[in-house]
């Protein structure tokens, strides 16, 4: 694979239409967002959320980001809604034009390096789309959800990912007077976000692991899931309406 792979995260908010109306699914939306990436050109990686499958699940069997020892039924039945979310977006994507292949994060987590990085850009080149999605995940001391945004943060490591653009249900990052057009470090320490109650963290969190991606030289993109004209610009890093997430300038 000649191009650097672009990862895209699908943020539970632009996945269902409230994570508090369990099982919501937002099929046409998805369906819209994979129209744009099958036509724009660009090697492409999916990590999905859990939306209002894998959030209230968790949240009633107290699985979060941190290790806890749920009960058996917990883990079972918040990873059953994930791979029914994961299923349904499939069919999403193939509707929108896409083929993809659904893999488990651990392996190719695990793999790292250039292994796990060829074995991905060879499934790309063999016509695929590679998805995956956020899992709970056995820490030895007991279980803990392995964050959809975490796992873009180390796929785009992992592959030397020219930009990782997060599509949400807003435009981008929100400061006290609308959409601001470009972040930094210093920019989000004024920010002052807090996280949130869901299983992951909420915004506080992406932000964090985006400004990660960024000092590593990974492009980083927030962008609204309902423009998908303003989503294929982000994707073929062209100037778009949401938020550039910048890192240190090098001179």
């Amino acid at each position: 694979m000649d191009n650097r792979a672009v990862v895209v995260k699908l943020g539970g908010s632009i996945i269902s239409e409230s994570k508090t109306k369990k099982f919501s699914y937002r099929g046409e939306t998805i369906a819209s967002l994979a129209r744009a990436i099958s036509t724009s050109g660009v090697d492409v990686v999916v990590v999905h959320g859990g939306g209002a499958f894998g959030h209230p699940v968790a949240k009633e069997y107290g699985l979060s980001s941190r290790s806890s020892k749920p009960s058996p039924e917990g883990v079972s039945e918040t990873r059953r809604a994930m791979f029914d979310l994961n299923a349904r977006i499939c069919d999403s994507f193939m509707a929108g034009g896409l083929h993809p292949y659904t893999f488990s994060p651990f392996p190719v987590l695990a793999a790292a390096g250039r292994k796990g990085a060829k074995w991905l850009e060879q499934t790309i080149a063999a016509g695929l789309t590679p998805v995956t999605f956020g899992d709970v995940v056995n820490v030895g001391t007991g279980f803990k959800i392995l964050s959809g945004d975490t796992i873009a943060l180390l796929l785009s490591k992992m592959l030397g990912a020219e930009r990782c653009v997060f599509v949400m249900d807003v435009d981008g990052i929100m400061g006290p007077e609308g959409l601001l057009r470009s972040v930094e470090k210093k920019d989000a320490r004024e920010l002052k976000l807090s996280p949130s109650e869901d299983a992951t963290g909420g915004i506080a969190l992406k932000l964090r692991d985006a400004l990660r991606m960024a000092s590593a030289g990974t492009e980083v993109a927030f962008v609204s899931g309902f423009r998908p004209a303003e989503f294929s610009k982000a994707l073929k890093g062209l100037s778009f309406r949401g938020t550039t997430v910048k890192g240190p300038s090098r001179e």
